[in-house]
């Protein structure tokens, strides 16, 4: 699915990634708490992660941001009956370019996010 946009949208970077940031007339951030619907929430299997006894199920959930027409992501793992979520880390035009965004990261890229997380 991909989203015109709506409100203006700023570059932002980080560790060779780009990503875009929603900006008011100001320049200034305009980021607010996203709570999105159920109705509007994707979630596929990612990949997985082990090391040594460890093993963590990751999966990619979507979401539509009607306000900024565009699209968020953030990363689950899943280890049992253990739940680690990340924030809404991806903010792109379209589920392609988050999709493409998140091959971008190594497994231990991954291991070093879940551990922030409170994970092994």
């Amino acid at each position: 699915m991909s989203v015109s946009p709506k409100l203006r949208l700023a570059p932002s970077r980080c560790e060779g990634y780009s990503s875009l940031m929603p900006v008011d007339s100001e320049g200034k951030n305009s980021s607010k708490h996203f709570e999105p619907s159920w109705s509007e929430i994707k979630a596929r299997q990612a990949g997985e992660l082990t090391r040594g006894s460890s093993h963590w199920d990751v999966l990619l959930e979507t979401a539509v941001d009607a306000e900024l027409q565009a699209i968020r992501g953030r990363i689950h793992f899943i280890s049992g009956n253990l739940h680690r979520l990340s924030g809404w880390i991806f903010l792109e035009w379209s589920e392609q370019e988050i999709e493409s965004r998140f091959s971008g990261f190594s497994a231990q890229d991954l291991w070093n996010l879940l551990k922030s997380l409170g994970g092994d």
